[in-house]
Formats: structure tokens, C-alpha cells, sequence
């Protein structure tokens, strides 16, 4: 996965057009195999909706919320700090869900670990200073999703392990690390021409979607739009988040026609 909400920007534009496949295509399955901080899953309406990560401490902490479970009311810079250390040494007793808690919500951006901790204070905007506790912010908004995370399936397992090259007529949308961009440490070996192949294979009985920059020319772009690529408003670094499906896939040939 990339880091917590990072589809939670672009999710009122793609959550349409996913919804529509599932509602023209009557496919009863939508499946996320990098399901991230289920920013998208949890608005879509489908009878079975399955979330997948390889990422054992993101699954735990979905699980955890899912069931209505307390998340930690704060995290210091001290345990934020030793919580890492002793991730990276391999030697944290702690829960999962409460690994993921603190480097999922309380680091920069969401990166698990990567970003360094989330240090709260004033940053400018359009308006005027404004104060931030990006810990906060990010409790709240996992808590808040915890109604329409109830029905979901999770599960952590790597896409490479799934298989879906026959006629199973899902709905499966797709959010992988993107390529050429800083990536998680657990996303450095990540095989693009693999995914890209998957991708084909899946697309043939399949209605697939996939975020991001770029894509092979035997996919097409359905949808883009440039976003923020920062939690702080004076941070001007944008992105071009694009939709992709297969040329010649079963979302092309039965669905781009309609949009």
C-alpha cells in the first residue's frame, strides 16, 4: 500500500465510476487487493466486498476499528520513537494493530514508519495560520469509517497470490505503489511488469480498474485529475491521478461505451 487516505482525496470522482460498472456489469463481488486505508471500499455498494493487503499491521488495524475497538488517544514523539526502533530491530511485543496504529496515524503522511512523526503546530494557508494535530486528524477520520467498514472481508494477502484469469465476472479495482515514486520498504522489490501482466490476465473475465501515473499503452485512461500530494496546505506538489482498464478488457468492451 502507499499510505493511509491516499485515495481519500480522488474518491468522489472514482467512486462513481466504479459504482456504475458494479451496477451495469450486476457483478455481486468487488474485490480491492490493495485495499490501503479503505478509502474507496467503504462507499462502494455491492452484495460482497473483499479488502486485501499484504500489509499485516493495516489489516489488523481495519479489523481493530471494524470491531469498534479503542485506538490510542495520543502518541508521543517518545513512543512514536520506540515504537519504530524496535519495528526496525524486530523486536516489538506490541499488538499489530497498535504498530499500525502509531506508524500508520502518526507518521508524515500516513507512511508507516517512512515519513518521520507527524509533530503537530501552526502552518499557513490562504486564510491565516491554522493549528494541526495530524494524529488527530487521522484518529478521527479511521474512527469515522467505522460504520461502513462493517460488512467488509479483510484479509492480508499479496495480489500475487490471488487468482482471478477466468470467468469470475468481479469487479476489482486496483491501487498498487506507483512506479517511479518514493515507495514503502516493504514496496522496494515491487515486480510493475508482473502487476502490468496481471493485470491483462485478470482484465479478459474480469471488470478491472487501476490508479496510476502512467500505465502501458495497451491500457487506457477512463479518468484523471491533478491532486495534492501533501497533508499541508502551503505544499504546492501535485500528481496526475489517472483510472486505467485494459484495451480489449471486459470493463472496455462492455462498460467504456456506456460512460
Amino acid at each position: 500500500m502507499k499510505y493511509m487516505g491516499s485515495k481519500s482525496r480522488i474518491a468522489k470522482q472514482i467512486v462513481p465510476i466504479i459504482q456504475q460498472c458494479i451496477d451495469d456489469s450486476h457483478s455481486d463481488t468487488y474485490i480491492e487487493p490493495f485495499v490501503g486505508g479503505a478509502n474507496v471500499i467503504d462507499k462502494i455498494k455491492c452484495w460482497r466486498r473483499i479488502g486485501y493487503d499484504e500489509n499485516q499491521y493495516l489489516i489488523a488495524l481495519l479489523k481493530r476499528v471494524q470491531a469498534d475497538g479503542k485506538l490510542l488517544d495520543e502518541v508521543t514523539r517518545e513512543l512514536y520513537n520506540n515504537i519504530r526502533k524496535e519495528y526496525r530491530n524486530g523486536t516489538c511485543k506490541a499488538s499489530d494493530w497498535l504498530i499500525a496504529n502509531v506508524g500508520f496515524l502518526a507518521s508524515y503522511n500516513g507512511r508507516f514508519f517512512d515519513g518521520g512523526y507527524a509533530q503537530s503546530g501552526y502552518e499557513k494557508t490562504k486564510t491565516g495560520e491554522r493549528y494541526r494535530d495530524y494524529y488527530q486528524e487521522s484518529k478521527r477520520n479511521l474512527e469515522s469509517q467505522a460504520k461502513d467498514l462493517k460488512d467488509i472481508y479483510f484479509e492480508c494477502r499479496d495480489y500475487s497470490t490471488l487468482s482471478y484469469d477466468k470467468g469470475y465476472n468481479l469487479v476489482i479495482y486496483c491501487d498498487p505503489p506507483y512506479a517511479n515514486t518514493k515507495q514503502f520498504a516493504n514496496s522496494h522489490n515491487f515486480d510493475f511488469d508482473e502487476f502490468w501482466e496481471t493485470m491483462r490476465k485478470w482484465s479478459k473475465y474480469n471488470y478491472v480498474l487501476i490508479s496510476e501515473l502512467s500505465a502501458p499503452d495497451d491500457f487506457v485512461c477512463i479518468w484523471e485529475k491533478p491532486v495534492s500530494r501533501s497533508i499541508k496546505a502551503k505544499d504546492k506538489g501535485e500528481a496526475v491521478e489517472k483510472l486505467f482498464t485494459y484495451k480489449g478488457g471486459l470493463y472496455e468492451r462492455n462498460i467504456s461505451s456506456e460512460v
